[in-house]
């Protein structure tokens, strides 16, 4: 009788586990971590490096806490205050939250990692580089306990990120189509009062949110050129060789037929004639190190 009674204590207790599983909401155990800040430590490539081959690098920048299961709290750099999100699941570790797809790596008291996804009409682009990106996040204390200056420099590149820079390098100062954004841009100063030089900077608004990165990746520049030989507008990219050289890329003005080859030729004589004369350039570099890269110039000649 005893055993019996003990046979139908175990029944009901499995019953009831399986009951409370069944009506469990699915999701993700970000409430276990519920309080805990976390401060995003580095964000790199599955191959560990921060560069892409475009010269593009990743930055860790976020901090976030959970609120519950379901629902965060994201710091903003730029107003400098937490906005609340809501945690949204999908499967397979894979949730959204502040208007990004991530998956869950990892998660302890100590630390975070997300893996994040390229998502486009609900597909996630596996073989997107954006797919393969992960973020690292360690939570405040354990920074504290382990030297922030420490735990800082985890984020920054390391040795295998500088052999790459500089692999990247030779071959884009031996080819020069090779080139790729640096990390420190190219830079276009006047010396002379004929010509004016002014750096175009990117920053978002609050209807236009702009990547900070778009003003390392896509260096641009308006020039004047007064006392022109006749008055001009144009829009073209350059390469800027390892040494400060000049070189004309190509203009997205569709120019036809033969007029391609003289409007292009305009631009070359435009470099050779003012800027290789009145624009002193420094090459760009990336770790320290000089290699060809590409700007953008939009030009205009003034015959006053």
């Amino acid at each position: 009788m005893k055993r019996y009674r003990y046979l139908l204590l175990i029944l009901f207790s499995v019953l009831l586990v399986s009951s409370c599983n069944r009506f469990r909401k699915r999701g993700l155990p970000f409430g276990s971590v519920k309080g805990v800040h976390f401060t995003e430590v580095r964000r790199a490539f599955s191959n560990g490096l921060v560069f892409d081959k475009q010269g593009y690098q990743l930055e860790p920048g976020w901090k976030l806490y959970f609120i519950s299961d379901d629902s965060a709290q994201v710091f903003s750099p730029k107003m400098q205050r937490y906005y609340g999100f809501h945690v949204y699941f999908d499967h397979d570790s894979i949730f959204n939250t502040a208007d990004t797809w991530l998956k869950l790596r990892r998660i302890s008291p100590d630390s975070l990692v997300f893996q994040a996804q390229r998502v486009e009409n609900r597909i996630i682009l596996d073989e997107d580089e954006g797919s393969n990106v992960f973020m690292t996040f360690y939570s405040d204390d354990y920074i504290r306990r382990n030297g922030p200056d420490k735990v800082a420099r985890m984020g920054q590149p390391g040795r295998k990120d500088t052999l790459f820079i500089q692999k990247r390098s030779a071959l884009a100062n031996r080819v020069i189509d090779s080139a790729f954004s640096a990390r420190m841009p190219a830079l276009l100063t006047s010396n002379s009062p004929l010509v004016t030089v002014e750096k175009v900077k990117s920053e978002s608004t609050p209807l236009n949110k702009v990547d900070p990165s778009i003003n390392y990746m896509y260096p641009e520049f308006n020039i004047t050129i007064h006392k022109a030989y006749e008055e001009f507008e144009y829009s073209f990219s350059v390469f800027v060789d390892d040494k400060g050289g000049l070189h004309f890329g190509r203009t997205d003005i569709p120019y036809q037929g033969e007029f391609k080859k003289t409007y292009e030729d305009v631009m070359k004589g435009i470099i050779d004639g003012y800027l290789k004369r009145y624009v002193d350039v420094t090459p760009g570099t990336t770790l320290g190190i000089a290699h060809a890269s590409y700007i953008y110039l939009d030009v205009r000649g003034l015959k006053n």
